[in-house]
């Protein structure tokens, strides 16, 4: 399991970066990066594509265009969602179809990723991949080793991503039993699955990406501005304040519509919390000082 390196709130310095999930920008494709980079976002998440999934990196031609756009607008990739396991299934019975095209799914996921540089690919386990019973959970586990060898031999790191709790999120990286594995952290799903996304942090925080998805929520099917939905955001951010914290948020609201001035809003809020949180004295860096340090970490 990856650990998340401490960053306390007594380092007045802290300005995370900040960047936003392409596949909920637009039309999920290379739109996305000018609006991101119009923003002054620090760097973008990106979907693997596929069938009802937006733009498909496993073809040759919308790989090079991605690696392209993303050098042109100095935006870096910095992680590769698989989000067509959803619909998949990583508790698909093994040897079946559907766990066949599971792991064909990780190996291009992989390829791609080492391709475009890319640091961190994002296991997702919602809908068909969602845990509901002991064997999903055996099988989820066998997916994730199955993934640990090709993608550490690539230097690329996995982050499992999940509606469950901190307990059964601990089980499912245990049951792994293999280092190479962090938490993908998301201030919304554990509201919409009737938990509590503090709660969690607290106990996930030293497995967890150093990266977040920053989005809020009301139900499974929408999004919603944040601190308009019932995540709690105040006390996952007071949470944040008293354990490892964030180095980077990516905004994951619904930017499908207007995608820039939600993203403005949503940018805005949350500078506001990580101001009532405490995180820091100084956000309002100026533009320059902002980017010098982004130069810095690509």
């Amino acid at each position: 399991m990856t650990s998340n390196a401490p960053l306390t709130v007594s380092q007045s310095s802290y300005r995370p970066q900040i960047g936003v999930a392409l596949w909920k920008v637009g039309d999920r494709g290379l739109t996305g990066f000018e609006t991101a980079a119009a923003a002054r976002l620090d760097h973008v998440h990106v979907d693997l594509g596929g069938p009802n999934r937006g733009p498909d990196l496993t073809d040759i031609g919308v790989l090079a265009a991605f690696d392209t756009t993303s050098r042109r607008f100095a935006l870096p990739i910095t992680a590769l969602a698989v989000n067509r396991l959803n619909d998949l299934g990583l508790t698909a019975p093994k040897g079946s179809q559907e766990a066949l095209e599971v792991r064909r799914s990780i190996l291009h996921a992989i390829r791609v990723a080492d391709r475009l540089r890319v640091p961190r690919i994002i296991i997702p386990g919602f809908r068909q991949s969602l845990v509901r019973t002991s064997g999903d959970m055996a099988r989820t586990a066998e997916v994730l080793r199955f993934a640990l060898g090709p993608a550490q031999a690539a230097g690329i790191t996995l982050a499992y991503e999940s509606g469950l709790d901190s307990e059964r999120t601990l089980q499912i990286l245990q049951a792994v039993g293999q280092p190479g594995i962090c938490v993908q952290f998301d201030t919304g799903n554990p509201a919409i699955y009737g938990h509590s996304a503090a709660s969690n942090w607290a106990r996930l925080a030293d497995v967890a990406s150093p990266d977040v998805h920053l989005k809020d929520a009301l139900s499974v099917e929408g999004d919603v501005p944040l601190g308009d939905g019932v995540a709690e955001l105040e006390l996952t951010f007071i949470a944040f304040a008293h354990q490892p914290t964030p180095t980077s948020f990516t905004l994951e609201g619904d930017y499908s519509d207007d995608p820039g001035p939600r993203i403005s809003r949503d940018l805005a809020r949350l500078k506001t919390l990580i101001r009532r949180s405490m995180l820091s004295d100084c956000l309002d860096c100026s533009d320059e000082r902002r980017h010098v340090s982004a130069s810095m970490y690509r």
